[in-house]
């Protein structure tokens, strides 16, 4: 599923208060339904959705920009500022990952925008290197999302229907 977590959590929290809390005639029920909306909202704060490719992104940007700024570095020239990482610390929550995924693209795009505008000193070599670098990661990068997607499976409707039984019922 590609729907974000908190849309989704949204949605079924919504439609808990608006279409069936209404149709609930007692305080019971209306406590129980309070309850699972509690643990809903506790659960979306902690949990991540589809975490290994989220990761699976971050590891990719940070290693990117990582060799980026080690290839820069043993040429001899300053890495754009900005995309030095962060004090390592492994996301836990769906929150913190998202929020460390959100980073490592900003400073990946500070990266990309410094590379189309390089100084003045850096090897043609040196920056088609990098560019490939970049190529690769956004490469790798849309591949773990495309992962996200659901392949259709049209078989099921252009499959032909299974005969009828003897009795007129399929089965």
């Amino acid at each position: 599923m590609n729907q974000p977590l908190d849309a989704l959590m949204g949605s079924i929290c919504r439609a808990l208060r608006e279409e069936v809390l209404p149709e609930l005639r007692s305080d019971h029920a209306r406590s129980q339904l309070a309850g699972v909306l509690d643990v809903l909202g506790k659960v979306e704060r902690m949990v991540v959705w589809s975490p290994d490719v989220a990761r699976e992104q971050l590891e990719l940007l940070e290693a990117c920009l990582a060799q980026a700024a080690a290839r820069l570095a043993a040429a001899g020239q300053a890495a754009p500022r900005g995309i030095a990482p962060p004090s390592p610390r492994p996301p836990e929550t769906q929150a913190a990952l998202l929020a460390a995924l959100a980073d490592a693209e900003r400073r990946f795009g500070l990266f990309t925008d410094w590379l189309f505008s390089p100084p003045a000193g850096l090897s043609t070599s040196l920056n088609h290197e990098l560019h490939e670098q970049l190529r690769m990661a956004l490469r790798h990068t849309l591949k773990a999302q495309r992962r996200l997607v659901p392949s259709a499976d049209f078989s099921s409707m252009t499959a032909p229907r299974p005969a009828a039984d003897t009795q007129g019922v399929c089965p």
